[in-house]
């Protein structure tokens, strides 16, 4: 007999194994067949194993380079929504997050956040492997096939995004040299730790620890390790560093609108695409999570749509004593609901049914509605609302997790921990409330020591000559748009002598 190989293998034949007519099948040949047919094999398991790591590694790569591309919806969202004065400010910290944020995650951050010792820390990495990833190796025997480099590269991504939260809060009164200082605390060191915590397989609140406190905290993408994280920091710098002069009462409202809505949408949109890095990469491999990662990318969508329409909805018909503006269909306020689905989704984007991502959705945009009332009312001025997208929808995100998420898709090592609505004990949700509290602690204190420490320095806050003139006139150059600054200060020297005018024959009269 001839062996006849399927196409797709592609496979030589094998003169072990070619009995042509004529020719009698011994035992001796036979084993010989046998023994060709097993190398071949083995040779095959090897080559489908390389190319699965290798499509692994480009995938991840590839939802890695969408993360990254959230860094642009960050910038983009940041200039529409601060005034003229303050484009070029907002826009260079944007890129000083993903330039000084990625040096500081590859000296140090990195070596925090994981440990690739086998009897690790469970409150923070240290063994050395990742520090300036002085433990990559990709040239010897070892074949990683790419896989320690793109990891690096997915968890900054993600060290970015934490760190361009707070760069909205602060926004139009922050020095660069403060929010440098600040960004070398947060990426190296703050969230870092949270990522420990919560991601590596030795964190204490790891659900890949099978010895986590309680169940482990479920947050497969990070609405508690990067968005509360973010936003607990961006709520504390922006109570620390204190409004923009006539934010609250002395000017009309309109005086404080972002100065262009274009951006703004352009940037959530942005966000909204990369988000289909951050939810469904978070699988961290295609081959045997291609359903997990498929199911993200749908509650990923039906949550922001949710939220997003309900948050036009609440806008639009909540009276005025609830923070609604009746009669008007807010556009800035729907696009923040929107990324606050976003975030309420993203801790358990995997874990939860499909139908449930639009009641988390729905809920959402209450808290972002609600916690971005609260902020006015304490009047602490956060120009991009970034608490309420990323600090409240992260909370609700992480609690979510304990009503919703399904025995099927649950994935803690300690047991299967199911949400109380399928059937489960409760340990589940003490654990998000445990490990929310963990973070909101952790996070808010050092960031509280850092901001007062900058403020107490001289270091956080502009002086009073250069807000009243603009950073970007007094810092950076320049404005923005120069053209339309300089119509407007033609129309302002026409304007104003005509009022002195008029001002004195009043006064003469």
């Amino acid at each position: 007999f001839a062996i006849q190989w399927p196409p797709c293998l592609q496979m030589p034949p094998l003169s072990a194994c070619n009995f042509g007519p004529g020719v009698t099948a011994n035992v001796s040949s036979l084993t010989a067949c046998a023994t060709a047919l097993r190398g071949q094999l083995e040779a095959d398991e090897v080559r489908f194993e390389a190319d699965e790591s290798e499509t692994n590694t480009f995938y991840l790569l590839f939802c890695a380079a969408l993360v990254f591309l959230m860094q642009a919806g960050f910038a983009l969202l940041s200039a529409g929504s601060v005034r003229m004065r303050s484009v070029k400010n907002i826009l260079l910290k944007s890129v000083m997050d993903a330039c000084f944020g990625g040096l500081v995650w590859y000296l140090i951050g990195f070596g925090f956040a994981y440990d690739k010792s086998e009897d690790g820390n469970a409150f923070i990495g240290g063994s050395g492997h990742n520090f300036a990833l002085s433990g990559a190796d990709d040239t010897t025997g070892k074949k990683d096939y790419g896989h320690d480099a793109v990891f690096f590269f997915f968890q900054y991504c993600f060290a970015a995004a934490a760190a361009t939260i707070t760069s909205g809060a602060v926004a139009e009164r922050c020095t660069l040299v403060g929010y440098c200082a600040y960004v070398f605390a947060i990426v190296g060191f703050v969230y870092p730790t949270v990522v420990h915590w919560v991601w590596d397989e030795h964190g204490f609140l790891s659900a890949f620890n099978k010895d986590a406190m309680l169940t482990g905290m479920v947050d497969f993408a990070g609405s508690g390790v990067v968005h509360m994280t973010g936003g607990i920091c961006a709520f504390t710098g922006a109570f620390i560093i204190r409004p923009r002069k006539g934010r609250f009462g002395e000017l009309p409202e309109h005086a404080f609108a972002g100065q262009s809505a274009s951006l703004q949408v352009l940037g959530t949109f942005l966000l909204w695409f990369g988000w289909y890095g951050f939810n469904p990469g978070s699988t961290l491999a295609l081959h045997n999570y291609a359903r997990d990662a498929a199911r993200a990318a749908v509650t990923t969508t039906l949550s922001a749509a949710t939220a997003a329409t309900t948050g036009i909805l609440l806008k639009r018909f909540a009276p005025s004593s609830c923070g609604g503006s009746p009669g008007v269909w807010d556009l800035g306020h729907t696009c923040n609901s929107l990324l606050g689905g976003l975030v309420s989704i993203t801790a358990g984007c995997t874990t939860v049914e499909i139908w449930a991502s639009v009641v988390i959705g729905f809920i959402g945009a209450f808290f972002y509605h609600g916690a971005s009332c609260l902020m006015r009312r304490l009047k602490i001025d956060d120009p991009l609302d970034a608490f309420a997208v990323h600090g409240a929808c992260g909370l609700w995100g992480c609690l979510a997790v304990g009503f919703f998420c399904t025995c099927d898709y649950s994935y803690t090592e300690s047991g299967t921990a199911c949400g109380v609505f399928y059937g489960g004990d409760g340990l589940l949700l003490a654990t998000q409330i445990v490990g929310t509290i963990f973070i909101t602690l952790w996070v808010g204190a050092l960031s509280a020591i850092l901001f007062s420490g900058l403020m107490a320095g001289g270091l956080l806050r502009i002086s009073k000559e250069v807000e009243d003139a603009g950073l970007d006139n007094s810092k950076h150059g320049g404005a923005a748009y120069p053209d339309i600054a300089t119509a407007i200060e033609e129309a302002t020297e026409r304007i104003t002598p005509k009022r002195i005018t008029s001002a004195t024959d009043a006064a003469g009269a």
